[in-house]
């Protein structure tokens, strides 16, 4: 799922700036290029969420994940460090557990679709009951 490719991108941005401050990754123009990559497939993998995902989990701000996904593409050019790092630092915390929360979501759907397909499966009756 894609959720879990937004989730491994967050958790890549994370592991760039540990131990860095604004300054140093401003500085660091391997880290920055890094960072807005990974959070390219943040947005690439928003922007091609399943609508019914999406639907069910509105809080998700898929349409900016997307649009940012966009500036860090073509707008490349005017991309501010600075703005990267808060991105970073204020915003990928609660994104990170927004989207564990699609993924739960998911993971019980599965569960709950196993149990009910395995429900209506052919039911071979009362092993007892002579067979027509």
């Amino acid at each position: 799922m894609r959720v879990d490719d937004m989730l491994e991108a967050i958790s890549r941005c994370r592991a760039y700036t540990m131990g860095l401050d604004e300054a140093a990754f401003a500085a660091d123009q391997r880290t920055v290029d890094a960072v807005a990559r990974n959070l390219e497939i943040v947005g690439e993998a928003a922007a091609r969420m399943p609508e019914p995902v999406q639907d069910r989990h509105p809080r998700v701000p898929w349409a900016n994940l997307a649009e940012m996904r966009h500036v860090l593409i073509h707008e490349y050019h005017s991309v501010d460090p600075v703005i990267l790092w808060r991105t970073v630092r204020n915003d990928l915390a609660p994104l990170e557990t927004m989207l564990q929360a699609v993924l739960d979501d998911a993971d019980d759907e599965a569960v709950t679709d196993a149990a009910a397909a395995s429900a209506t499966a052919a039911d071979p009756g009362d092993p007892w009951e002579p067979q027509a």
